[in-house]
């Protein structure tokens, strides 16, 4: 039972430090993302684009938008927290 807990706290602890860059990976995957996809707009305009920018850009974009905020928030939280407890 010692050795779970143990485990446990080693994996929260790697889980909270590994949030911070994968913020940042998110951030620059998403910035290379949207940086192509202006690059095909401007190659690609007809009504199957127009459908799938509605359809999946759009909703994956204010996904996205979300979640890095969630994401700030929750790094936040566990800094403050980390804080707290040391």
């Amino acid at each position: 039972m010692a050795a779970n807990a143990a485990w446990s706290a080693a994996g929260e602890d790697e889980t909270m430090a590994s949030l911070s860059p994968t913020v940042t990976q998110l951030d620059s995957a998403w910035r290379v993302l949207r940086q192509r996809w202006e690059n095909a707009k401007s190659l690609w305009n007809d009504p199957v684009r127009w459908n799938f920018e509605k359809d999946h850009w759009t909703p994956l974009e204010s996904q996205v938008q979300a979640t890095q905020r969630e994401m700030e928030r929750l790094a936040q939280v566990i800094a403050q927290a980390q804080r707290s407890v040391t």
